[in-house]
């Protein structure tokens, strides 16, 4: 399945409840207002799905507009809204040697499977990645980390259960020779634990010693079905580490696949990637016309 095939299958659900709030409706303020109800459902945002609406009132379309001319019409102030926030992530040459990323969030946001699939695009555009299990606190992150390393045949540095994960990346860093680019995965953190927080800021402070520059990219994994619930979280980061751009998983399947949206009208950040399944090669760089595009089913 192609790129355009994929993204448009990931956000089926979401286009076919836009759909029903647009096929067949005479365009008037009731359909205004009708949808405005189904963007807020699809997670658009209040603030967005009003101006939408809006300017679909103010539009003016004439009896024989047709339904896909409507779609295109959101879909273009959609995209004119998302295109600052695509980024160049996986098409530049990295300016650093070793290019450090430092891959956070909160548990269960898909971190681990993430750097995975983040180390498979590096690898393929001819880089030699190096992982680093850094959530010392569970094994089972850990061995996910070493079962990912393995199949795409990558380095991996581990260390035992509970050891102090600062030290921990600080000597995976000082022994990488041959490694351009290093993808840290850290442990889960609630947003409500300033302990947990505080432990991510050393290892941040850690990775500082080694390098002033770095760590070159901090990317947060966002869960897409956590909808407006992922603003919480967003700013708790921001804040407390300092984010360069965010990744959005699991956005296959669920009707609410319009929560990059908001994300980007509040808090001006790049979108790197999304999530939309569970293999290798379903993490996809940010295009926001793709993404457009496909919310509407076009």
């Amino acid at each position: 399945m192609g790129f355009l095939d994929k993204i448009k299958t990931a956000f089926q659900k979401t286009s076919e409840k836009l759909t029903v709030s647009i096929t067949g409706k005479k365009i008037d303020e009731n359909f205004a207002r009708e949808l405005e109800d189904a963007l807020i459902m699809a997670d658009i945002g209040v603030e967005t799905a009003t101006e939408l609406a809006k300017k679909v009132a103010d539009r003016k379309f004439s009896k024989e507009t047709t339904d896909l001319e409507v779609k295109q019409f959101l879909a273009d102030e959609i995209y004119a809204a998302l295109r600052p926030y695509e980024s160049d992530f996986f098409n530049r040459d990295f300016s650093h040697r070793p290019e450090i990323i430092l891959v956070i969030g909160v548990n269960g946001n898909g971190k681990t499977t993430t750097v995975a699939k983040l180390a498979n695009i590096f690898k393929t555009a001819g880089h030699r990645p190096l992982l680093v299990a850094a959530d010392t606190f569970r094994a089972a992150a850990v061995e996910q980390l070493k079962y990912w390393a393995e199949k795409i045949q990558v380095d991996i540095r581990a260390g035992k259960e509970k050891a102090d994960a600062a030290g921990l990346v600080y000597d995976a860093i000082s022994s990488a020779a041959d490694n351009d680019v290093i993808l840290i995965d850290t442990a889960g953190r609630m947003q409500n634990r300033s302990d947990l927080l505080d432990e991510l800021a050393k290892i941040k402070r850690v990775i500082k010693k080694l390098d002033e520059s770095a760590p070159h990219k901090t990317i947060l994994v966002l869960d897409g079905l956590t909808g407006q619930a992922a603003h919480n979280q967003v700013d708790v980061f921001l804040n407390k580490i300092g984010i360069d751009g965010i990744i959005v998983t699991k956005l296959d399947g669920t009707a609410k696949g319009g929560a990059i949206m908001p994300l980007t009208r509040k808090y001006k950040v790049p979108i790197m990637a999304i999530g939309l399944g569970e293999g290798l090669d379903d993490l996809k760089p940010f295009n926001a016309r793709a993404y457009s595009q496909a919310i509407f089913g076009i």
